[in-house]
């Protein structure tokens, strides 16, 4: 042993702690298990843990809370996020059933088109069947046979009213400028002095419904050499 070492007194009630202390530090004792009596220690921070810094606890407290509420900006991105999906859907919706309007006006369209042509048909077939009636009541006429006043003249004139309101129209006057979409010409003479060429004798009536023609008038025409 050397002359500057020094044997810790027993009997120094500081100890070896004491010395420790006396020369500027400190110690902690973190063992479960007293050594005084034996006894075991509660667990959980120690007065110099509850000690430390108390921003590091703020800060703490503030983390702890912000993970119990949840991030309000993810949240409010996720929510625009939802919101841009829900209107992209929206339009895309809404653009369908624009399609869908759209093609059912045409369908319906067609389908009104068809109808009132399929009608204007029917109608047309029925109206040419009795053309040859018309021309017997006018040969009638035309004879003596059908005399005003008579019965055969009433039924004549209540069936001609009739179709008329049917959309059936009678034409074809001597004097009319000859038109080859409306008329059939039987015969063609010349004149001098005719400047056009137009009806000199109708030898049938002609008869259309509405735009259709049912039968062509049948004429003698006049015209420039």
């Amino acid at each position: 042993m050397t002359e500057n070492q020094q044997t810790p007194d027993p009997q120094d009630p500081r100890g070896p702690e004491g010395d420790a202390a006396e020369a500027g530090f400190s110690f902690t004792d973190k063992r479960r298990v007293d050594p005084a009596d034996g006894s075991v220690r509660p667990s959980g921070p120690t007065a110099d843990d509850q000690g430390g810094d108390p921003l590091d606890a703020e800060a703490a407290e503030l983390y702890e809370q912000a993970q119990q509420e949840g991030d309000p900006a993810g949240e409010a991105s996720g929510e625009s996020a939802r919101i841009a999906e829900l209107e992209s859907q929206v339009a895309d919706l809404s653009e369908e059933l624009k399609r869908s309007q759209a093609e059912y006006v045409n369908s319906r369209r067609r389908i009104e088109a068809t109808a009132a042509a399929d009608k204007q048909a029917a109608s047309s077939r029925v109206l040419a069947s009795l053309i040859s009636v018309l021309d017997d009541i006018e040969l009638g006429r035309q004879h003596g046979d059908i005399a005003e006043g008579t019965p055969f003249h009433s039924i004549a004139a209540k069936l001609e009213d009739t179709l008329r309101a049917q959309g059936l129209e009678r034409y074809g006057e001597a004097g009319d400028e000859f038109d080859p979409s409306l008329h059939e010409a039987l015969m063609h003479e010349e004149s001098p002095e005719a400047d056009t060429t137009r009806i000199k004798l109708v030898m049938q009536p002609g008869y259309r419904a509405g735009d259709r023609v049912l039968r062509p008038a049948r004429v003698g025409t006049v015209g420039p050499q």
